[in-house]
């Protein structure tokens, strides 16, 4: 039987060149924490609620997120 499909508007994700960065980030408990599920090796979903927080916390990491609308 098949399953339904699920379209979702507006839902953040992060998408790393590398899969290793998003293994790395990962690591860290606050980003983690923001994320919801992982679509790929480089793409995962981020908690729509903790969108800003999560690109603060890339930032003091280190990182320069580049956010699209």
């Amino acid at each position: 039987m098949p399953t339904a499909t699920i379209l979702h508007r507006n839902l953040p994700i992060i998408e790393v060149a590398e899969a290793v960065l998003l293994d790395e980030l990962m690591l860290d408990k606050q980003v983690s924490a923001m994320v919801l599920t992982r679509l790929s090796g480089r793409v995962a979903v981020v908690d729509p609620s903790r969108y800003d927080t999560l690109i603060a916390r890339l930032r003091k990491l280190g990182h320069l997120p580049k956010v699209e609308a």
